[in-house]
């Protein structure tokens, strides 16, 4: 399905004479969009790529604790080349630990969730409601001599069924999922931001398969970041 926006007809329908500039805007070009960047990101999360802890947090190897130069921030003072400074931070950070951001965002959402118990009830009544209308459309439920799906039509059923869905998600839902958004996106730009990748020994483990990128940091050294082997690689 495609929609299409023009500008440039008259009050009369009738179109200028000359080119008009036009809109398309496809949906299933949309969606297989963002259907790709999410088929992506999960193939790239996996326990492979799963940092340890102390690598993660920059806790030294002497000792639990932090280590003095595991977090710093990309520049020391603002210039012309801040933003890349920091772009580039985001890109190797973000790379590197897709899989323990994708694991902390699972655990501020279950933390969240079980804070919202309300929301799960709701959540799960509504799950409920729709298994039954769906089970109604192509089974009969007799209870006390009466056919509970003739009781109300398939029209009314989903009608209302979606206004209620509606309802839940914004009085239930709005507010917990905007909370897991926000902490979820502070604690990861933040890590991915302050998390000195010039710290890290990224070249551990990377050369198990011999393969390995460079790139280069804020300061312009060296850095080694994981390109995970693909099975074609390996055959």
């Amino acid at each position: 399905m495609a929609a299409g926006i023009a500008h440039g007809a008259d009050m009369d329908g009738r179109r200028h004479h000359g080119s008009s500039p036009s809109v398309s805007i496809d949906m299933e070009s949309i969606r297989n969009f963002f259907t790709a960047i999410v088929t992506d990101t999960r193939s790239k999360i996996s326990v492979e790529t799963l940092r340890p802890l102390p690598v993660f947090l920059g806790v030294s190897t002497q000792g639990f604790c932090f280590a003095q130069d595991a977090f710093a921030p990309p520049t020391t003072k603002l210039d012309k080349t801040s933003f890349e400074k920091v772009k580039t931070r985001l890109k190797l950070n973000f790379a590197y630990f897709v899989s323990n951001y994708a694991l902390v965002a699972a655990g501020v959402a279950l933390v969240v969730a079980l804070m919202h118990p309300g929301m799960l009830i709701s959540l799960g009544t509504l799950w409920g409601l729709w298994e039954l209308h769906g089970y109604l459309i192509s089974n009969e439920l007799v209870f006390f001599g009466r056919n509970i799906g003739s009781l109300v039509s398939i029209n009314h059923r989903s009608n209302f069924l979606i206004a209620l869905t509606a309802a839940v998600v914004a009085w239930k839902c709005l507010w917990p999922v905007a909370t897991f958004v926000s902490i979820s996106c502070f604690i990861i730009v933040l890590h991915a931001i302050m998390r000195d990748p010039k710290q890290m020994n990224m070249a551990q483990g990377f050369q198990r398969n011999g393969q390995h990128d460079e790139e280069y940091d804020s300061s312009g050294s060296e850095v080694i970041v994981d390109r995970p082997t693909s099975k074609a690689d390996i055959i």
